[in-house]
């Protein structure tokens, strides 16, 4: 089963959905996906998606990397994407985003 998202796909999801930034705090905090948490540890977005089995759970970082190899990792999770995209794209797409300034 593919767990990836394109962005437009993403964008279709995106207010139904559960977002996890996954990069480390200090990025999180300049700039993020509107409503989005930051949660880096494994075992705890396998906590949220579990407790959330109703929605989907999707990860996203700079590149997609390290949300494509969480998501590997916890392959047993159904509800659980990952974005498919650069984070700069994501910020030129028109996604709401929240930065640093406006805090």
């Amino acid at each position: 089963m593919d767990k990836s998202l394109k962005l437009k796909d993403f964008k279709a999801k995106i207010n139904d959905s559960i977002i996890i930034d996954v990069r480390a705090r200090g990025y999180f905090l300049i700039d993020h996906i509107k409503d989005a948490i930051n949660v880096e540890s494994p075992k705890r977005i396998a906590l949220i998606a579990q407790e959330n089995a109703d929605k989907s759970v999707i990860l996203y970082c700079h590149h997609g990397v390290t949300a494509k190899g969480i998501v590997e990792e916890l392959s047993d999770i159904n509800n659980l994407y990952y974005l498919d995209a650069n984070f700069s794209d994501v910020v030129k797409s028109g996604v709401d985003m929240v930065f640093y300034s406006q805090k």
